[in-house]
């Protein structure tokens, strides 16, 4: 019988890949064949730093777990990550409150704004977007829709917002 190879075997031997056959470039022009060789020495650099990276081991890093009911001290990266991400939150509230004011201020109400009520993403040309039976926001397809009511042999088209729709549909 013969030994086994595997996880009780003991340790498999290295797999070494066959090499390639240098390519027949007698057909191309210089230029082509200098190009195809480079490409071949940066796979082949390429090939080396991954074998290099397999074969440096790394240490195992051990993870500190949080049980139920245990407080993680704070750590310096932590704090500083939060304060950073408090101070962009304060940066965009201040700056939307800005928008706001400055749109109260110049008179410009919310039906009459170039972009959808409900994602502002969506901009309007003159004319354009549909305004809420229920809120009057004026918003784009994407963020609202329009049914047909019939009542006593009338057709009756209302638009609703996705934020609305919500409430109706309740």
């Amino acid at each position: 019988m013969s030994a086994s190879v595997g996880p009780r075997g003991g340790a498999r031997p290295p797999v070494v890949p066959a090499s390639m056959p240098e390519p027949d470039l007698s057909h191309l022009t210089e230029e082509e064949r200098k190009i195809i060789m480079a490409v071949l020495a940066r796979q082949k650099e390429e090939e080396e730093k991954e074998e290099a990276m397999l074969k440096e081991e790394k240490p195992i890093q051990a993870r500190t777990v949080n049980l139920v009911g245990q407080k993680k001290p704070p750590q310096q990266n932590d704090v500083r990550g939060i304060q950073q991400q408090l101070s962009s939150y304060r940066e965009t509230v201040r700056r939307v409150g800005e928008e706001t004011r400055r749109q109260t201020t110049t008179g410009q109400h919310r039906d009459d704004a170039p972009t959808c009520g409900i994602c502002h993403k969506t901009k309007f040309a003159d004319g354009c977007g549909s305004l809420c039976s229920y809120c009057q926001t004026k918003f784009c397809a994407r963020c609202g829709g329009r049914v047909s009511l019939r009542t006593n042999n009338e057709d009756k088209v209302v638009s609703f917002s996705s934020s609305c729709e919500v409430i109706v549909v309740q």
